[in-house]
């Protein structure tokens, strides 16, 4: 383990036992990249007054983690009759759950993952992750990804529970709307060869392939590609007849909507080697059809000509080409109804750079010397350009698919052509088809110099060097919407380079353009502002209607305006798309639609926007409790729930049931059936939902409420069947069922009845009084054996506000920050106060709130006020350096990634975005709304450096060298000047993590330190050895804590295995 600690800690304090234990590895789950010390004889006991005593439930430790789990991927059946999720341990395999709602009927399967229901009902589809104990064992030998552990798929018939499982599986994928069939596309088989010595590295094909599209179709997209991927064996598994067909070397594929066609593309390992076929050619004849009962294999072989596009019919089990020849295939998509399909290939370019080759060489033969050089240089021309991709569409009337777009089009920008970094995208309405282009990349001259390695920062920078760097790869990739008209095959470069950006929604007129490229450098000091331009489908034509909107504008369902807050104002506008005319449409209603409890330097943002009502004739805007519909023909407003939200103290949010796949703003609301309303408690954040009429205004009606957090609410698509969850501090947030009116609610699941077992605890909402005389609340969390006549120690966490997670469930795991239930569960009492802030005064906001909290619960009489700590990490870690400057309140600190000098903070860069981190301190968190040349005194005051030599508290941090947000520079300019002062204090640096602990052994090392750390100070626990004796550098990080995190049974195994 990689991990430096810094200690200003002398020896003469005794030196405590270093407990170890034999380590244990861990993966963070499938396909991802992805502690109460155990007790020593010899160690002091805990006071009398914090001890659990014998007999009663067990305290939280360390080895309770790996088998506490989650749910994860819920999902219904279309009909509502089965739900299915899956259960993931933490350090341990899980299994999926398959449920009848209707008779109570319960399946389950070892590992599985990510279940997915076929159209009809009859069967679940699931991942099958690889073993806890696999994973755990490649990791510790350092495999490569191709070498490591695989996931499989299991297909599950309803009917009887049985499992049937394939290996090796890359990914699978049912079609959403009808059919019993499932493709699997399988991992490649590795060849036997002799065993690579090479470190292990990131295999980018496999792991970024969906994460490289996520971020094209975001907006980005034109550079260099990756490696081309080779296709591997795809099974189109037919389910009701238990056949399986066989499609050789498939690098994609993607069902239609019905299933009834599923498209595919072919990849072999060998470049071509003769041209490319020419469009237009005959596809490859029709596979062979099988024996009865055989599985069918598509007879492909394994050249570069049979590299293309085909579709496979489900109906008779054939397969036929679409396209072929040499060259990539990528964004296989169909329209809604299934009968298009369209994707974008280099095959034609590829041909004609192949044939230029094959040309150059002829030449060079017959002209030698002279012509030997020319050749060369058409040969390395044809190589350093990319062959540029082409758009294909096929409809199923066609027998191939055609040619629609490419460099050469009508419309096509000059020396553009489309990008193959970004998806395709069909109008509900099959109408349109919308693509990205880019500017063709020239290559640099053979000739020219290497570059320096230089960077010039120039004050005319529209974005910090910094910034560019971190961009770089996905501005290389930057492209631009268009859309290709289908009907006459027109195609309309929307976007640009002055206008990035483009929304759609389904409406066929008009798109958002947006641009924020005048403000770039505003970005630094300021916040990032908006030119929105409203763009005209048919033409292209775009009109800017707002300049330097502060917030993202929006575009109605119909398209018929532009939707924007007035931060300055704080009211709505609307735009006319058609006549470009402004429109205010809250200045008369007396109401706030601004967030009044955001208390930072900058323009309050709105609560938000429910949707639009049908053909955009009114808008339905929330305020802090309700929603207001305004009409956009007459500027008439209603409140539709008369007011109830405010009356109640409750906010109320309209709840989209639909298709998760589509944005809720591309809909209209419904006008026809009730709105489904989640509702929270302002104060006492009671939760649940109600039913409102649209028809009529009114306070909506009551389904379910309560004092918990009930939220998470999905349907069934054909069925008002609903799952939700609800949960507490102590109540895990398991699967409930229910329909739509929340009637006769059933719990599905129990993911972790092993609580009983545990001294758990209970949370309380309290209130206090700020040092300014705000009122002001807090969560203070009890353990469950609470004795009030008892003294406990106090740990305080702080961040902003806390008191929203009052009813949130917080399970037992490890942590870079105090785990609430553990630490309750060992006998501490946690206090969580809210804070607010005053612009320019941060630290003493802090103080003002965080001292008289503890001061109101130490009024109580159960806290010893000499055992108190404080923890918190980044924004709450710079509000503990700033209170332990200013009292001695605190018995020990742990305050993780924290700021210490606001100067230098400010003046430095958040690496992680690249960007000043400036804007935080004039618009953002830091809250100091200047600079430090206008607001010096402000800058030095909210500094803890500049006051560090009043600390009096034992000092624990964690901030590591590659943290991207706060940079670790910090953590030097604070620990060396306690240092300096000869204060006690101790950093831990792991090298390489981020702001946040990722990995997980490394979360599992500053737990048990953290822990040992606080109970040390605040339960009497002997003094750790790492606390007295300094760890050499060359010694760093081999202290093995791994087996206090090893749950009994694998402790009971091991000791048996030793034996």
């Amino acid at each position: 383990m990689q991990t430096t600690i810094f200690s200003t800690a002398k020896t003469s304090h005794g030196v405590g036992r270093q407990l170890a234990a034999s380590a244990i590895a861990l993966v963070l789950g499938f396909s991802l990249s992805t502690v109460s010390l155990a007790q020593d004889a010899a160690v002091s006991k805990p006071k009398a007054e914090t001890a659990i005593q014998s007999g009663v439930k067990k305290l939280i430790t360390h080895d309770v983690y790996a088998n506490w789990r989650s749910i994860q991927t819920p999902v219904l059946s279309r009909d509502g009759v089965w739900a299915a999720y899956s259960l993931h341990g933490q350090e341990s395999d899980g299994e999926v759950v398959v449920k009848n709602l209707q008779d109570g009927r319960e399946w389950r399967s070892p590992r599985g993952t990510t279940p997915v229901f076929t159209q009809d009902g009859h069967y679940v589809v699931f991942a099958i992750a690889p073993t806890r104990a696999e994973l755990d064992k490649a990791k510790k030998e350092k495999k490569k990804p191709e070498d490591a552990p695989k996931a499989g798929v299991g297909v599950m018939d309803l009917a009887t529970g049985k499992v049937e499982s394939l290996e090796r599986v890359k990914k699978f994928s049912v079609p959403e709307e009808g059919g019993n069939f499932v493709a699997v596309l399988l991992e490649a088989v590795k060849e036997n060869a002799k065993r690579d010595t090479t470190p292990a590295a990131k295999d980018a094909d496999e792991y970024q392939q969906d994460q490289d599209q996520a971020a094209a179709a975001a907006g980005g997209a034109g550079g260099a590609a990756k490696k081309k991927e080779v296709g591997t064996e795809l099974l189109v598994w037919d389910l009701a007849s238990s056949k399986k067909h066989s499609l050789k070397d498939v690098a994609d594929f993607a069902w239609n909507k019905s299933g009834s066609v599923l498209a595919y593309t072919v990849s072999v390992k060998e470049p071509a080697k003769e041209p490319a076929k020419e469009a237009g050619k005959e596809p490859a004849k029709e596979a062979k059809q099988p024996a009865e009962g055989e599985t069918k294999e598509a007879l492909v072989a394994s050249n570069a000509e049979s590299e293309g596009v085909y579709v496979f019919q489900t109906s008779d089990a054939s397969s036929r080409a679409l396209l072929s020849g040499a060259g990539s295939y990528k964004h296989l998509r169909f329209d809604d109804e299934g009968k298009q399909l369209a994707f974008l290939t280099n095959r034609d370019d590829q041909a004609k750079k192949k044939a230029s080759e094959a040309k150059a060489k002829s030449t060079e033969k017959v002209a030698e010397a002279a012509t030997n050089k020319a050749a060369t240089q058409v040969a390395e021309k044809s190589d350093a350009i990319p062959a540029q991709f082409a758009l294909y569409l096929w409809s199923d009337a066609a027998s191939t698919a055609q040619l629609v777009l490419d460099t050469n089009s009508p419309g096509m920008p000059m020396n553009w052509a489309p990008s193959e970094h970004a998806d395709l995208a069909f109008s509900k309405d099959g109408q349109r088809l919308f693509l990205s282009t880019a500017e063709i990349v020239k290559p640099e001259p053979k000739n020219a110099p290497e570059p320096m390695k230089v960077d010039l920062w120039h004050w005319k920078d529209p974005e910090l060097q910094s910034v560019q760097k971190v961009n770089a790869e996905r501005d290389k990739q930057r492209s631009y919407r268009g859309v290709v008209h289908l009907s006459d095959r027109r195609f309309i470069q929307l976007a640009n380079k002055n206008m990035p950006q483009l929304m759609i929604n389904e409406n066929a007129q008009f798109a958002l353009g947006i641009s924020s490229l005048p403000y770039r450098q505003l970005m630094s000091w300021d916040k990032l502002y908006y030119d929105a331009y409203v763009v005209d489908l048919r033409n292209g034509q775009a009109k800017m209607l707002i300049e330097k909107a502060a917030f993202m504008p929006q575009l109605s369902p119909a398209g018929k305006f532009l939707l924007n807050f007035d931060g300055v104002k704080s009211q709505w506008l609307a735009y006319d798309t058609s006549t470009g005319k402004k429109q205010e449409l809250t200045s008369q209603i007396k109401t706030h639609f601004e967030d009044q409890e955001r208390d930072t330097p900058d323009l309050k943002p709105p609560y938000g926007v429910a949707g639009w009502t049908e053909n955009d004739a009114s808008v339905v805007l929330y305020d802090q409790f309700d929603l207001w519909s305004v009409n956009l023909a007459d500027k008439t407003s209603k409140n539709l729930t008369a007011g109830w939200g405010k009356k109640n103290q409750t906010a109320l949010r309209y709840v989209y049931l639909g298709d998760n796949k589509r944005s809720t703003e591309s809909k209209a609301l419904p006008s026809d059936q009730p709105w489904l309303l989640s509702a929270e408690h302002d104060v006492t954040h009671a939760s649940g939902y109600y039913q409102f009429d649209p028809k009529q205004a009114g306070a909506p009606s009551r389904l379910i409420y309560g004092d918990k957090l009930i939220s998470n609410v999905m349907k069934a698509k054909d069925s008002d069947r609903i799952l939700f969850t609800q949960q507490s501090f102590t109540e895990f947030p398991d699967l409930w069922s229910s329909h739509l009116n929340f009637a006769k609610a059933e719990k599905i699941s129990q993911a972790n009845p092993q609580q009983a077992q545990f001294n758990w605890g209970t949370q309380e909402q309290i209130e206090y009084v700020s040092a300014d005389g705000k009122k002001l609340k807090a969560l203070i969390a009890k353990p469950e054996n609470f004795d009030p006549k008892k003294k406990y120690p106090l740990m305080v966490y702080i961040y902003e506000k806390m008191t929203d997670n009052l009813h949130r469930y917080v399970p037992p795991s490890p942590a870079q920050n105090i785990n609430v239930t553990r630490y309750v569960s060992n006998g501490y009492i946690v206090l969580r106060p809210d804070i607010v802030y005053t612009t320019g005064y941060p630290g003493k906001s802090a103080m003002n709130t965080v001292l008289p909290a503890i001061k109101t619960v130490l009024a109580q009489g159960y806290v010893d006020s000499k055992r108190v700590g404080i923890q918190g990490h980044s924004w709450g870690a710079y509000q503990i350096n700033y209170l332990l400057t200013r009292t001695d309140m605190f018995r020990a600190a742990e305050a993780g990634a924290s700021m210490a000098n606001m100067v230098s903070g400010y003046g430095g860069i958040r690496w992680g975005a690249g960007i000043s981190r400036a804007f935080q301190y004039e618009r953002g968190q830091s809250r100091i709304g200047g600079t430090p040349w206008d607001s010096t005194a402000k800058y030095v005051e909210n500094s803890p450096i500049f006051q560090i030599d009043k600390v009096k508290t034992p000092y624990l941090t964690v901030h590591n060298d590659d943290d991207d947000a706060v940079p670790w520079y910090q953590a030097i300019e604070f620990f060396s000047a306690l240092r300096r002062l000869n204060k006690e204090a101790y950093w831990f640096n792991y090298n390489g993590e981020k702001h946040g602990l990722r990995d997980r052994d490394n979360i599992k090392h500053f737990t048990v330190h953290m822990s040992e750390f606080f109970d040390h100070y605040l339960l009497g626990k002997a003094r750790p050895e790492w606390m007295d004796k300094p760890v050499p550098y060359l010694e760093r990080g081999k202290r093995d804590v791994m087996g206090m995190f090893k749950t009994p049974e694998v402790k009971s195994a091991v000791k048996a295995e030793t034996k």
